[in-house]
């Protein structure tokens, strides 16, 4: 995520210093990073903004004590970003922008935790992060509007959709995703069907026309009298649990805790993930060109 992200702001004219707990990592973080480069400049043309630079940082202090701009992205745990984030010290004093590269985690209880309140701000890129072209931003409690504005116009002016969120455990995307999971995990609970099928019904119905239609606007054009009707009678029938489903619990407890283990609710002894992943990039680039050609985007920075 953060190799990722570090190409992006150098593509947008940024001198950008990428750091990593473990100096050891620097060479396979050069191979990410030219990768990522490659990829970007194979199917989108040479970096938008001439003057960019990236290097590699072996020292914090000298991060903290210089940069302007900081994007967190160690693993999402609290305790580990706080331990990090209250390292930056100078940061503090200078009033910089820290961002925080969380998916789920409270804002407000990583800036109190980490003694940066006023300053953190969340900003939540997807995976891929230099495809997908929304990043959530969350203001802790304590942020001022200004803080705020910084992240989403840093943001924007490299070339992201920057959508302002309550600090609310799982911001807007995870929620979403997660509500799905829930149910199809309880599908294949019930009986109703296999992990296999709901993967099968989701790419291959709703989430076709997903990129030209957000569920609202899907809504709107079916009709709320429908949908209304349609929530009445099912909405009873839906997950309701507040504890992960036992497909996935038995699962983790025999081991089987998805691709790097070999076996989730795949077997994943005989697929081929690389090529997964890359098949996954390729639809994202498609889905964007089509979309940009058809200026769907043009509303947006």
């Amino acid at each position: 995520m953060g190799a990722a992200a570090a190409v992006l702001f150098r593509r947008a004219g940024h001198a950008v210093a990428l750091w990593a707990r473990n100096v050891a990592k620097h060479p396979q973080i050069k191979e990410t990073t030219d990768a990522t480069e490659a990829f970007l400049n194979e199917h989108f043309g040479p970096a938008p903004h001439a003057g960019g630079t990236l290097t590699l940082e072996s020292s914090l202090e000298q991060i903290d004590r210089t940069s302007d701009a900081i994007l967190e992205c160690v693993a999402e745990e609290m305790e580990q970003k706080t331990a990090l984030l209250s390292q930056l010290t100078h940061c503090r004093e200078r009033k910089a922008l820290i961002m925080t590269c969380t998916s789920a985690l409270c804002v407000t209880d990583m800036a109190r935790g980490s003694g940066l309140e006023g300053i953190l701000v969340g900003a939540h890129f997807w995976n891929p992060p230099h495809l997908i072209p929304v990043v959530e931003v969350i203001p802790g409690a304590g942020t001022p509007e200004a803080q705020a504005e910084r992240a989403m116009t840093l943001l924007q002016h490299a070339g992201k959709i920057a959508v302002r969120c309550a600090d609310v455990p799982g911001f807007i995307g995870n929620r979403l995703q997660h509500a799905m999971w829930r149910e199809a995990l309880a599908l294949v609970d019930a009986g109703v069907c296999t992990a296999q099928d709901v993967d099968r019904v989701v790419k291959w119905t709703f989430a076709l026309r997903l990129p030209a239609l957000g569920p609202f606007e899907n809504m709107d054009l079916v009709g709320l009298p429908l949908v209304q009707s349609i929530e009445t009678y099912l909405f009873p029938h839906l997950a309701a649990n507040h504890e992960p489903a036992r497909s996935l619990t038995t699962r983790l407890q025999d081991g089987h805790t998805g691709m790097k283990a070999g076996q989730g609710f795949y077997d994943w002894t005989n697929r081929d993930a690389a090529g997964l992943v890359a098949l996954r990039d390729r639809q994202v680039v498609q889905q964007l060109q089509f979309l940009k050609e058809q200026g769907a985007l043009d509303e947006h920075p």
